[in-house]
């Protein structure tokens, strides 16, 4: 559902089936923004984030948690782990897509390469 409505928003999607293959794929193709779930096979998403903090030349990608976990301290644990921004699930889409547009456009004030002819990548 995350890919359809993001992709219906005009962004490029690519997903991961695990933290492993996300840690991957953000190596070979560092994304704008990565939306990471909480709960995945092997590597959960708190690890994942972790990795990406420590990784050279990946931490200063804003990573989004999503988790079916609403409880306000797994949200402050999401930001004092290195979260842009929480998202609970099941989500309102337009409150996906606001939270989504948000971080991209703070990060495009930073610098960042994105542009109309490049559309933002975004890794569930």
């Amino acid at each position: 559902m995350t890919r359809m409505v993001l992709s219906a928003a005009g962004y490029e999607v690519a997903t991961a089936a695990s933290g492993k293959d996300a840690l991957k794929m953000v190596r070979e193709a560092p994304p704008d923004l990565v939306l990471l779930d909480i709960n995945m096979p092997g590597m959960d998403g708190w690890e994942t984030l972790r990795l990406l903090r420590a990784g050279e030349f990946l931490g200063d990608i804003p990573v989004v948690m999503f988790s079916v976990k609403s409880e306000f301290r797994d949200r402050v644990h999401g930001i004092q782990e290195g979260a842009v921004d929480y998202v609970t699930k099941p989500f309102e889409v337009d409150g996906l897509l606001a939270r989504v547009r948000r971080v991209l456009d703070a990060v495009d004030r930073g610098g960042s390469h994105l542009s109309a002819s490049s559309p933002p990548r975004v890794r569930p």
